[in-house]
């Protein structure tokens, strides 16, 4: 259900495409895997040329408890060269405490995305999971473009990544992450710059602008699951360093 690269998304700008996967811990393993999984990502993932992945955990909905891990790439060919020593090591260490699933290509939609301070790494995602109709392309990705654009003629304090399922996903899906320093500067984003946004976007677009996209986005997407809301907290220590391959 999930994607990435939140990753991640709190550092996506390393990344033109994404593999994530979800992890479920083995009951009783969790601090022993949390530990080896962090050695692992030291050791095999944290100098420039090793391939790099970036873990977060689920906070919200079904998934709640389990683990987000998603590999960054500039391009797909990327994922043809296999890391056999770390993944042994992975596997040798973790390998029997959790389960795998769910696994997900993804690629990061720039023109789409805003991002105030690439330099941030914030800790909290607060990530949207939009699945589009056939033939709703056209009025979500205009409300899409137009939300990048004031964001940026504004000069908010945003950090707004969008990334494209390529495969693994039911249905035409797309993520929107913001990212945030924690549930605090969510509500000051939300409450004060959000409607700065808003007041920007019409003056763009025209009176009433925003509202009227807003309904024409919510008719183009499909009527069960159209819209899913997840949030997720990065794990710095089972993490690459941001922009390592970048």
């Amino acid at each position: 259900m999930l994607f990435m690269v939140a990753i991640l998304f709190a550092t996506s700008a390393i990344a033109q495409v994404a593999m994530s996967r979800i992890l479920t811990i083995k009951e009783g393993n969790q601090a022993k895997f949390m530990e080896l999984a962090a050695e692992k990502t030291q050791k095999f993932n944290s100098k420039k040329g090793q391939p790099a992945y970036y873990t977060f955990s689920i906070e919200t909905g079904p998934d709640a408890g389990k683990l987000w891990r998603v590999q960054v790439a500039q391009e797909m060919a990327n994922f043809d060269t296999v890391d056999t020593e770390g993944n042994q090591y992975w596997m040798n260490t973790v390998g029997g405490m959790h389960t795998s699933a769910n696994t997900q290509h993804w690629w990061y939609n720039e023109d789409m995305s805003y991002v105030s301070n690439p330099q941030d790494v914030n800790l909290l995602s607060r990530m949207i999971f939009y699945t589009i109709k056939a033939n709703g392309g056209e009025d979500f990705w205009r409300f899409r473009e137009r939300v990048a654009k004031t964001m940026k003629a504004a000069d908010l304090p945003f950090e707004m990544n969008v990334w494209n399922c390529g495969s693994g996903c039911n249905g035409n899906v797309v993520l929107v992450s913001f990212s945030h320093k924690g549930y605090g500067d969510q509500f000051k984003k939300n409450t004060e710059d959000f409607p700065k946004m808003v007041e920007k976007y019409n003056e763009l677009y025209g009176e009433g602008a925003y509202k009227e996209d807003n309904i024409a986005l919510d008719g183009a997407l499909e009527m069960l699951w159209g819209r899913r809301i997840i949030h997720m907290k990065f794990l710095p220590d089972l993490s690459s360093p941001p922009n390592m391959n970048n």
